[in-house]
């Protein structure tokens, strides 16, 4: 899979929604003494919540450390510290008294790039970290779409699409992914087409690997769902829509909260 060119942009982009992706923190109960941001970049979700919230334990994740090493560099936060290890995070909670049925997980905009970048026995190590470690709340957001949205696409729609992007744009797109034809793929599609500046990562990445109803059937049946909300990202819809003339129709992301049962 292709590295990132542009890491400034990348990181940039995945800033903007900032907003929608601490949707949790006001829903957790006052027993989660720590979040573990699993996958957490260059730690800005971190650092953001760990100014507004002191008494809370932060810890990043990611297995890149080269975004560890910048998620360092820019956090001041005492509450936070970040990792390249995941056994090394979790050894860092327990150091602190601080037991999995104490933490919540957050996973976010991240079990896409698991299934892209991820081998089957990564990704089956990758649930087994998040069912098997007795954490009080796993909490997801991501892109993903219905079942239902594997359906022929509207041709006006295609149209649209194909007229406003370069052809070796799509051609790229459809020749990974399939034909603007399937509506899934269009979705596809329209959720990555404005990042050129890292398009021969962006392209090849999966975003749609899982339709929610596998999404929601890869979680333990050791947690109950207490909040579920699918839904178009809005500023996702209002790009769209000025760019080509597009109305999204299907729901983009999901935004999930599971508590483990009996806690």
């Amino acid at each position: 899979m292709p590295g990132i060119l542009d890491f400034t942009h990348y990181t940039t982009e995945m800033r903007k929604s900032l907003i929608d992706k601490i949707f949790f923190m006001d829903k957790l109960d006052e027993d989660a003494a720590a979040i573990l941001d699993y996958g957490c970049a260059d730690g800005v979700l971190v650092d953001f919540l760990a100014a507004i919230f002191p008494e809370t334990a932060f810890v990043g994740y990611d297995q890149s450390p080269a975004m560890i090493e910048a998620a360092k560099a820019r956090s001041a936060a005492p509450n936070a510290a970040f990792f390249s290890d995941f056994d090394a995070a979790m050894a860092d909670l327990a150091s602190r008294g601080i037991a999995p049925d104490r933490v919540g997980v957050n996973l976010s905009s991240l079990i896409h790039e698991v299934y892209s970048y991820g081998t089957p026995e990564s990704i089956e190590a990758f649930w087994r970290d998040i069912n098997g470690r007795g954490f009080r709340y796993i909490t997801i957001r991501d892109m993903c779409c219905d079942q239902s949205a594997h359906r022929p696409a509207l041709k006006e729609d295609v149209l649209k699409a194909r007229r406003s992007c370069p052809a070796k744009q799509i051609e790229e797109f459809e020749a990974c992914h399939g034909s603007l034809s399937d509506n899934y793929n269009l979705l596809h599609f329209l959720m990555k087409y404005r990042y050129l500046a890292n398009w021969d990562r962006e392209c090849a990445e999966n975003y749609l690997p899982l339709t929610v109803e596998q999404f929601i059937g890869k979680l333990s049946g050791d947690y109950e769902l207490i909040y579920f909300d699918h839904y178009v990202l809005p500023f996702l819809a209002r790009v769209v829509r000025q760019d080509m003339d597009i109305t999204i129709k299907d729901y983009t992301h999901v935004k999930l909260i599971l508590r483990r049962k009996g806690l």
